[in-house]
């Protein structure tokens, strides 16, 4: 068993540093509050279905003389129903991997050596953790897909398959069917509902550069093509790529760019079009360009879609449940263990209510 934190990359000796907390971080990239793409709905703890009530059909028939026959008329339903998955994070780790580290200043002496759990060493790890609880939840709630597979190039008569990148660990993406995997479910049927990005088709990594003409293009498509209810939904917004809102950043030269931000709620400024804000998810670049890359092309690298939080749904059991990280020593077995788990589940509450270019 390794350290968590791997000291093997630095080249100074334990000697040359006296505090872990002194070691300088390198910039992360944050993930975005996952209650700005979409609405956390606690206490789901088990499977359940929501019933919606929709709108009714036509009425209003010539009127009729004597003995009228009454019209059909009925309201619509449907249903969502939670299936809500486990999920945990489990960690353990033993003071004697620490001790040819810098972090053996962290520790105590004595008997209670193994005992590391109230140090300088484990707040830093905690630090860590936290950043990596949350691209955690964005990768659950968007990119999980029940039936994920490594890439398998074609061979002979058979068609390649898989689209997660080799060598990943696919257990990281098959807990629940996340955003993504509805989105390409609905459009499969409902293909009024995507503008195609031609880019993403590109044969390799150069093809698949995305023009700032074409970014304008696609956003024009994904507002004037999607449903007038949808439209008209107050509180919309595009989430995207950072490769999409930076072509069509760059599409904005030469035009007075202060008109076109606004300023959302946390304070972030951001680029609209046509008075709707875009949300850039790094994240989201960050996740295809790590772990869906094929070796020769990435697998749908740019995306964005006219959406409203409403209709995203993230189901927890608990409201903490991301944030209640327990660590513990175990004194039988001398290490120290953390832990965190809860139960999740991702729905669209009306598939037909988003917009996506892709």
């Amino acid at each position: 068993m390794a350290a968590v934190l791997n000291f093997s990359d630095f080249t100074f000796t334990a000697e040359q540093i006296r505090a872990v907390n002194e070691l300088i971080f390198d910039e992360v990239l944050k993930a975005p509050e996952i209650e700005q793409l979409c609405t956390i709905y606690p206490g789901i703890v088990f499977d359940k279905e929501i019933g919606f009530i929709g709108e009714g059909g036509l009425v209003g028939k010539a009127g009729q003389g004597c003995d009228p026959t009454a019209q059909e008329w009925s309201i619509g339903t449907r249903k969502v129903k939670w299936e809500p998955r486990k999920w945990e994070i489990l960690i353990e780790q033993c003071w004697t991997d620490l001790e040819s580290t810098a972090a053996v200043y962290s520790l105590k002496t004595g008997k209670d050596v193994a005992d590391f759990v109230d140090t300088d060493y484990m707040n830093l790890v905690a630090e860590v953790l936290i950043v990596a609880i949350k691209k955690f939840i964005i990768r659950l709630a968007w990119f999980n897909d029940v039936d994920a597979e490594v890439y398998t190039p074609a061979v002979g008569q058979t068609p390649a398959s898989g689209n997660i990148t080799v060598g990943t660990d696919v257990d990281f993406f098959n807990i629940l069917d996340g955003f993504w995997k509805q989105i390409f479910q609905q459009i499969t049927t409902s293909t009024k509902q995507r503008v195609v990005i031609a880019e993403n088709a590109g044969a390799n990594y150069a093809a698949q550069a995305l023009a700032p003409a074409t970014a304008k293009n696609y956003l024009t498509n994904l507002i004037y093509k999607a449903d007038i209810r949808l439209r008209n939904m107050s509180g919309l917004f595009i989430a995207c790529t950072q490769s999409f809102y930076d072509a069509y950043e760059q599409s904005l030269a030469g035009t007075a760019l202060e008109t076109m931000y606004k300023n959302l709620v946390d304070g972030q400024k951001t680029l609209t079009f046509n008075g709707i804000p875009l949300i850039a998810v790094p994240l989201w670049d960050e996740i295809i360009r790590t772990y869906y890359d094929n070796g020769t092309k990435l697998d749908y690298p740019h995306r964005a879609v006219l959406m409203h939080k409403d209709v995203f749904a993230l189901g927890v059991d608990g409201a903490d449940s991301f944030e209640n990280i327990d660590t513990w020593y175990i004194k039988e077995s001398r290490k120290v263990r953390t832990e965190v788990m809860g139960k999740a589940d991702a729905k669209i509450l009306n598939p037909a209510l988003f917009q996506v270019a892709i």
